[in-house]
């Protein structure tokens, strides 16, 4: 059993979302898209946390703004009988349980007939004064505009309470079933020092060391019992104490019937809940505390912790684990290892939702179970990387094992950017978004826009998967190779992938990247010589003092073409740590031209 699908209206950045879960999934793309709400989404109705229970009584914030603002208009321009309440609800629909499954969730059946149940958290409108409240607030802005209006009225977030529901009709749901359906959340913020230390019950080890049966901890509690024992028979030194202690007790205090003072010493506690709480950890071959352990490392020890005990746990029904962000503190290295062996850890009891901001995570976990959020306008959307890929069809299959072999951690951050670049090599890679900031006076990084090498001319891989549905401005940067055998290639490009969201931009004056740029800068000397003095950089020996008196009065494009050629990453280094201290300087006249084709561009990604 998993959940394959998740709907959530009006809950923090959702207005109205819907995402399809697999048995492993993993959960990409920018900083602030909604990745942890929906894991926070999932856990108002899953986890049986007793932070849970808290959480799921929900604050003004976490309401979805745009729901609200729409509440306190309607307030404003309708009758009192049309003004409706917003809701928050989280629907999950569960889909191939198994027999004993199916006996835990028989009254939430959605669809029986697919084996398909649903169980829902709903936050809603309780009270019985409906009107008298809509009354209060249309005498409050009676007079106001509406600007003042809104910041007036009043949303009654002290009336609305929770239900947890299931099936067609929203039955209530029993408690007891729900609690087989577990949820380990794994949040971003999580410290794993204190968490790894069991001397709470609030602490991720203690959760897990009581979750175990008490006759595990059978030889354990025997030999406490035995300690306990022990003690209190001791004629020594506790003997001794034992009888100061009484006689001190009889002078100061009052003797009744029902008491003496006696006095026996016992260990601590032979309760096992109070005996879990004295356990630790230790980490490493020299059997340190994880206290002198670093950040990364209790990390990794923090996230084995949890897998090795859902995969040892008995008579399961279902369990979601919900990992946050386990790049957290730990190196590209580690998560690339972490990645390829997290992967596999699923089965018909268990199942994991991966969150990552790191692209190190994101190109080694499987392309076909991830999952980008983006946004498109005011609208919080998704998209399966291979989602509208047929694998029988051999060009489709091309691309996808392509992807898989190149998607790697530099082009990966496509996915976590709003606007993306596509260029053919490491000299464009390298320039663009200096080119960017001597035009616009800010970076690329500003407007959230990367710049992705593909490495040749493979657009085609990169492009597919925005048109089949990652709907994320995308401009293509190409050569137009108009003197060799592929010059039809960038018109093709035009032809398949040109749209509002994608355009191909192509060299107009010459065949190359770099012949656009010495064609460009030709007519001005001051550029000229700018472009020579680069040159002279690259190739000291060839681009010689005579060789820059010549590019002072005329370019000729093929010789320069043919400095460059072989060393075009190099030219690409020197013509940009040119333009990084030209930039430096603030000159009125800037001695370089950007290319007409890059321009456009820029303008197509900006939205001019």
């Amino acid at each position: 059993m998993y959940i394959n699908k998740v709907v959530i209206e009006n809950f923090r950045n959702f207005k109205s979302f819907e995402i399809e879960l697999k048995a492993f999934t993993i959960i990409i793309g920018e900083n602030n898209i909604g990745k942890s709400n929906l894991l926070e989404a999932i856990s108002l109705v899953l986890s049986n946390d007793i932070q849970a229970y808290r959480k799921r009584r929900l604050e003004i914030e976490d309401i979805n703004f745009e729901a609200i603002y729409e509440f306190k208009k309607n307030i404003i321009e309708k009758e009192i009988e049309d003004v409706v309440f917003p809701e928050v609800r989280v629907d999950l629909y569960v889909k191939e349980p198994n027999w004993d499954q199916e006996t835990v969730i028989d009254n939430w059946w959605y669809d029986f007939e697919n084996k398909i149940a649903r169980f829902s958290y709903l936050f809603s409108y309780k009270s019985k004064n409906r009107k008298q409240f809509l009354l209060r607030q249309k005498e409050n802005i009676n007079g106001k505009s509406e600007t003042e209006a809104i910041e007036y009225i009043d949303f009654p977030i002290e009336s609305y309470e929770f239900e947890l529901l299931g099936g067609v009709s929203d039955t209530k749901v029993d408690g007891y079933y729900l609690k087989m359906l577990k949820m380990d959340y794994l949040d971003a913020l999580r410290d794993a020092k204190r968490e790894l230390n069991s001397n709470s019950d609030k602490k991720l080890l203690y959760r897990i060391l009581s979750d175990r049966k008490e006759e595990k901890f059978e030889d354990i509690k025997n030999l406490i019992i035995g300690l306990d024992k022990t003690i209190k028979s001791d004629k020594n030194v506790l003997e001794i104490l034992r009888k100061d202690i009484g006689n001190y007790l009889d002078k100061i205090s009052l003797e009744t019937e029902t008491s003496n003072n006696n006095v026996e010493f016992m260990f601590s506690s032979i309760e096992l809940s109070e005996v879990l709480k004295k356990i630790g950890l230790q980490y490493g071959d020299d059997a340190i505390s994880i206290d002198r352990n670093g950040l990364g490392r209790n990390n990794l020890l923090y996230i084995a912790v949890v897998m090795a005990h859902l995969y040892e746990k008995e008579n399961e029904y279902f369990r979601l684990v919900a990992l946050e962000e386990p790049e957290a503190h730990i190196s590209p290295i580690l998560q690339r290892h972490l990645s390829i062996n997290i992967k596999d850890e699923y089965d018909d009891k268990q199942q994991i939702v991966v969150t990552t901001h790191s692209t190190h995570i994101a190109s080694y976990l499987e392309l076909q179970n991830t999952v980008v959020l983006y946004k498109d306008g005011s609208k919080i959307r998704n998209h399966y990387l291979l989602s509208g890929f047929d694998e029988k069809k051999s060009a489709d299959k091309k691309t996808v094992r392509y992807l898989q072999k190149w998607l790697n951690a530099t082009n990966s951050t496509m996915f976590f950017s709003r606007k993306v670049i596509f260029v053919e090599g490491i000299a464009e890679e390298i320039l663009i978004p200096i080119f960017y900031q001597w035009k616009y006076g800010e970076s690329l990084d500003k407007i959230n826009c990367q710049v992705v090498n593909v490495n040749g001319v493979a657009f085609g891989h990169f492009l597919e998967i925005v048109k089949n549905g990652y709907f994320i401005k995308s401009a293509v940067l190409t050569d137009s190779d108009c003197t060799k055998k592929t010059k039809v290639r960038a018109e093709d490009l035009k032809k398949k992938y040109n749209s509002d969201i994608i355009w191909i931009f192509v060299t107009e004056k010459s065949d190359t990247f770099e012949k656009e740029i010495f064609v460009t800068n030709k007519e001005k000397r001051t550029n000229r010589a700018y472009i020579a003095d680069v040159l002279g950089k690259v190739r000291p020996n060839k681009c010689n003092d005579v060789f820059k008196e010549k590019c002072n009065k005329a370019f000729d494009i093929d010789e320069l073409f043919e400095c460059v050629e072989e060393y075009k990453s190099e030219f690409a280094f020197e013509l940009g740590e040119a333009m990084e201290r030209t930039l430096k300087k603030l000159p009125k006249n800037k001695p370089f031209i950007i290319p007409k084709y890059i321009l456009d561009a820029f303008k197509f990604i900006m939205g001019d």
